[in-house]
């Protein structure tokens, strides 16, 4: 391959075995640097799974339940902030730090949960996770964990798309818009096979605005399905001039 000298501006001929291997190198750079961004997820030795599905997962974190479909209760920690954080909230939970971080206030403000575990390191994640009962929590894959179990996450297969038939808008407390109060509410909705929303939990976004979402969350019809189907769904308040 003819590559510059950068110093004299003319072309030579790189050897193949010398190209491989800088290629080679590069790759193996790469992979390491890939490694060192991910994570994993650890429970306390007293947790009965081996593995957690994204829902479940992400149910915990999101305080909407404590025990797993086994029946493994668990208490969810957390980092409070670096890239091992980030990266959690951003791939497990489809947030990002400051909305997760106003999410856990919004629990706390309407009295429906108390504010998670957080802690400020890997090191301190493991200690805590290996000497609890039943704690769930998640470290940088590179960090050793002994003492606590290391948990499958498994990806639910998708059941296929349900197209929205009838849309019902929320409505908006007049309150709220006098006061400007604006933003997003994520739900969870369980959709019956003929459509109807069976069930509407709620995710994150604008606590004071997750009443009015849901209640017209579970006014609509999606197209049928020969199963009971879960998907998410965003409903934005915005004041209109």
């Amino acid at each position: 391959m003819p590559m510059q000298n950068l110093e004299t501006g003319k072309e030579y001929v790189m050897r193949p075995a010398v190209w491989l291997l800088l290629v080679g190198v590069w790759f193996w750079t790469a992979t390491l640097q890939s490694f060192a961004r991910e994570i994993k997820i650890i429970a306390s030795p007293g947790v009965k799974a081996d593995t957690i599905s994204m829902s479940e997962l992400r149910s915990v974190f999101l305080m909407q339940r404590s025990t797993l479909i086994d029946g493994s209760s668990v208490e969810p920690v957390l980092q409070k902030s670096g890239w091992v954080h980030e990266t959690f909230v951003r791939d497990y939970l489809n947030r990002d730090s400051e909305e997760i971080r106003m999410y856990y206030q919004g629990l706390v403000f309407t009295g429906k949960s108390a504010m998670p575990k957080q802690l400020g390191s890997d090191i301190e994640v493991l200690n805590y996770v290996a000497d609890a009962n039943s704690a769930i929590g998640y470290l940088s894959s590179a960090t050793d964990t002994p003492g606590v179990k290391v948990l499958g996450v498994v990806q639910e297969k998708s059941k296929g798309k349900r197209t929205l038939l009838t849309r019902i808008e929320p409505e908006y407390p007049r309150e709220l818009q006098q006061r400007g109060i604006e933003g997003i509410v994520r739900l969870e909705l369980t959709l019956a096979p003929r459509g109807s929303v069976e069930s509407a939990k709620i995710l994150g976004g604008n606590p004071i605005l997750a009443e009015a979402a849901v209640r017209a969350a579970k006014q609509w019809i999606y197209s049928p399905a020969a199963t009971t189907t879960t998907i998410e769904v965003s409903i934005p308040f915005a004041v209109r001039p």
